[in-house]
């Protein structure tokens, strides 16, 4: 009869491994299973920090109240670049894009190539004169 691999103590009531490589083993499991759950938790605190970091989509309604506001007909748009009055524009990547009734329009529900929208527009104040931050489009009836 063979003995018994794993001897039992009065302070431990689990079986312990009897030779030092699987007690080496044991030890390595744990070291990597501690790892492990550290590596998580940093993973997870790492991802709420991204998260805290992007930038939301623009929410709220057109303040009519902004000083520069022009009026213009839209002939052309394709992505955020857009045609009013034969100048060009682009879309502020926070602007805020509403129909007359004040819903909020995306970038494909404006996309147009020949027509005539009429719009209310405003364009940013500091140095890049050509970006739209606000505005409202008629589309026609």
């Amino acid at each position: 009869m063979s003995p018994d691999p794993f001897t039992r103590s009065r302070d431990c009531p689990f079986p312990l491994p009897a030779n030092g490589e699987q007690a080496g083993s044991l030890k390595l499991t744990w070291k990597l299973s501690l790892l492990l759950l550290i590596l998580v938790v940093l993973v997870s605190l790492t991802l709420k920090s991204f998260a805290m970091d992007v930038t939301p989509m623009p929410t709220g309604v057109i303040n009519h109240g902004l000083p520069g506001i022009r009026m213009g007909i839209l002939t052309k748009a394709q992505g955020t670049m857009l045609h009013i009055d034969h100048a060009t524009y682009t879309l502020a990547p926070t602007a805020l894009v509403e129909n007359k009734f004040g819903t909020a329009l995306t970038l494909t529900d404006i996309q147009c190539h020949d027509v005539e929208y009429r719009v209310r527009y405003w364009v940013a104040t500091d140095k890049s004169q050509n970006q739209i931050v606000q505005m409202i489009v008629t589309f026609p009836e």
